[in-house]
């Protein structure tokens, strides 16, 4: 009996248009068949990997592999993939996604036999709720040890929203509760203009709110992976430090925990990194922790307080409840600490993983 790992990259697209099945947009569609052998770098030996194409994931995989050890030193094994039209024919005792959601569950039911492996709907309704980013912004508060920073409100009518914005100097960051890779973030600089007012009413019309938070001079971002027990405690994965564009991701920094600890420290203390970490872990974090099992990440950042009198930490943007990047990118730390790599999402003739000196 083995698992069967999926990347599923459309899953906040899939959250955010509710119990439903969805069809993704193409630039997804595509993700997922470039980069579908990616979760061979996390899943155990006798696991599964479910690809689109079969082929392709093998020629990518065995190119990754090369470009791990040159760079990093690391050695991956290999992994068996398999499609679609065979899984019915596998002995499989549990799906492992990069994350649930009801349209992921309804493409796949039809091919897994084992029906009961698969999670309830009200199960899947729960991560939904869950993945809204107005907890987020609940459970940052639970976050807010001196050193820190971090705002979000959570808005039912489009007064409210703007009233929101200028409240905040009129320099917001406006956001709808579920989106994808800065597909559904705004950013004001003092003037909300009719387009910006229409996509607004538009976002509560689907989603009945939208988040307003002030806009921070941003120094690093970075995040912390974890993993929920389902018991209301959570495990620590590690940092994670990436880069983004317009709210979209674009790189991971690939080095040592120690490594990355020290990068973080020339902006605030270790001591307030780790009293952050020890809080989500503990039962503070049961509103998630007790209700879903599995990989998390929460993005974080350093930013730089107008007053220009040192950094803080905002130690939760946004709530991910699913694997992330990080975990990937955790999956391939060195061994040394002064090996340091840069892993890229690059477009070329399509979607590639790239590992690269750092």
């Amino acid at each position: 009996m083995s698992t069967l790992h999926i990347f599923n990259p459309e899953h906040d697209i899939s959250l955010a248009n509710g119990m439903r099945k969805v069809t993704p947009p193409h630039a997804a569609r595509q993700l997922r068949h470039d980069l579908g052998f990616i979760p061979a770098l996390w899943a155990n030996e006798g696991d599964m990997v479910l690809v689109d194409d079969y082929a392709c994931a093998y020629l990518s995989y065995m190119s990754l592999r090369k470009s791990v050890k040159r760079v990093l030193g690391l050695d991956i094994s290999e992994m068996f993939f398999v499609e679609s039209s065979t899984l019915s024919n596998l002995m499989i005792s549990d799906v492992e996604p990069w994350g649930w959601d009801y349209s992921l569950k309804s493409s796949i039911l039809p091919v897994i036999s084992d029906k009961d492996i698969i999670p309830s709907d009200h199960y899947l309704s729960t991560v939904r709720e869950l993945s809204h980013r107005e907890v987020s912004a609940r459970l940052l508060k639970t976050l807010r040890f001196n050193g820190t920073t971090g705002e979000a409100l959570a808005c039912s009518t489009h007064d409210e929203a703007v009233a929101a914005i200028y409240n905040f100097g009129g320099h917001a960051v406006v956001k709808a509760p579920w989106s994808s890779s800065g597909r559904g973030i705004r950013f004001v600089n003092g003037h909300i203009d009719e387009m910006l007012s229409r996509w607004i009413k538009n976002v509560l019309t689907k989603q009945q709110k939208i988040m307003v938070e002030p806009q921070y001079r941003r120094i690093i971002d970075f995040g912390m992976e974890f993993y929920s027990q389902g018991n209301g405690k959570a495990s620590y994965c590690g940092l994670s430090l990436f880069s983004t564009t317009n709210g979209a991701y674009t790189g991971n920094l690939l080095a040592t925990e120690n490594r990355k600890r020290e990068i973080i420290s020339r902006y605030v203390s270790l001591d307030l990194l780790d009293k952050v970490r020890d809080k989500v872990c503990s039962f503070a974090f049961s509103p998630i922790t007790s209700h879903y099992t599995g990989p998390f990440g929460i993005d974080m950042m350093i930013v730089a307080p107008n007053n220009h009198n040192g950094y803080l930490l905002h130690p939760c943007v946004e709530i991910n409840l699913r694997r992330t990047m990080g975990h990937l990118a955790l999956c391939l730390t060195p061994a040394d600490d002064d090996i340091q790599g840069l892993m890229q999402i690059v477009f070329e003739d399509k979607f590639r993983l790239r590992i690269s000196n750092g």
